[in-house]
């Protein structure tokens, strides 16, 4: 059986809790909805689920790397993993399932939102 939560995720650095524990085996799919414009390329602002076209975050940042306001996400205290639109994968360890976005601390989110669709299927499905 698969269970599925809507959740709207502001553009924030901070780990934001999606209140569903994804256990080790299970497959979990996230898709996001939401867009940006190509005015805010190459500037550090809040884009959507998949980042700044040509800016890639550095050292500050929850996964460096990945696209500035890129979504990220966790799987309890285990390592940032970019999901942008659409992240497909089963799980390699239990925990809880936190989402955030690849921002740095010291700069101001724009105002915004993306809407996730979280699915986890059990290890049976």
């Amino acid at each position: 059986m698969a269970v599925t939560i809507w959740r709207a995720v502001r553009p924030s650095p901070q780990w934001q809790d999606t209140l569903i524990r994804v256990e080790k085996g299970q497959r979990l799919v996230i898709d996001t909805e939401e867009t940006w414009s190509p005015d805010m390329r190459d500037q550090v602002a809040w884009c959507g689920a998949d980042g700044v076209y040509r800016l890639a975050a550095g050292e500050g940042y929850l996964l460096p790397g990945a696209n500035v306001g890129a979504l990220v996400g966790r799987l309890g205290s285990g390592p940032a993993f970019a999901v942008g639109s659409r992240f497909d994968a089963i799980a390699d360890h239990d925990g809880v399932l936190y989402l955030a976005m690849n921002d740095n601390l010291k700069y101001n989110c724009q105002a915004g939102k993306v809407t996730a669709a979280v699915i986890v299927f059990g290890a049976s499905d």
